[in-house]
């Protein structure tokens, strides 16, 4: 017998990033307790009670979905999943579904939506340009540059 996730709608003022601690938990309880979120969501979406939309054409989503919704791309992502704010993301899942703007987006769409933008990110080297551009507005002395002359050139053209 699993628990229900809480009620409590997630807002840009509870936004925090995950310790690896909660990730794990989160990740636990998606495998082992919280397996009926995506079949209460399914009911919800069809059930005559469905979520209505706010004045904004947006959809409320839980405190629990955007944890899970986090776990997921912590898993996929582990190195670059902190990069999407929780408002970047609530937006994304707040969203009508395509195919039935009566109701929102299924956790699945959302995570498709939000990795394939991970992905871009990824094959487009974003997540490394931070590093270096730190690299060449630092010091032509530092270890790296002088260690990774080409790494240097390269984040010298680069900003």
């Amino acid at each position: 017998m699993s628990a229900s996730p809480p009620d409590r709608q997630a807002s840009v003022g509870d936004a925090h990033l995950l310790s690896e601690s909660e990730v794990e938990k989160v990740h636990e309880e998606m495998v082992h307790g919280y397996e009926d979120v995506e079949d209460e969501f399914e009911d919800a979406v069809e059930g005559e009670e469905a979520a209505k939309p706010d004045a904004a054409g947006n959809f409320e989503v839980t405190q629990e979905e955007l944890s899970i919704i986090r776990a997921e791309l912590a898993c996929e992502f582990p190195e670059d999943y902190n990069y999407l704010s929780d408002a970047y993301i609530l937006s994304v899942a707040s969203k009508p579904y395509s195919k039935d703007p009566t109701v929102r987006r299924p956790l699945d769409y959302t995570l498709e939506k939000l990795t394939h933008v991970m992905q871009w990110r990824a094959e487009a080297g974003a997540p490394e340009m931070e590093e270096l551009l730190d690299l060449a507005n630092g010091p032509e002395t530092a270890p790296e540059a002088v260690e990774e002359p080409e790494k240097l050139t390269k984040a010298k053209a680069m900003a």
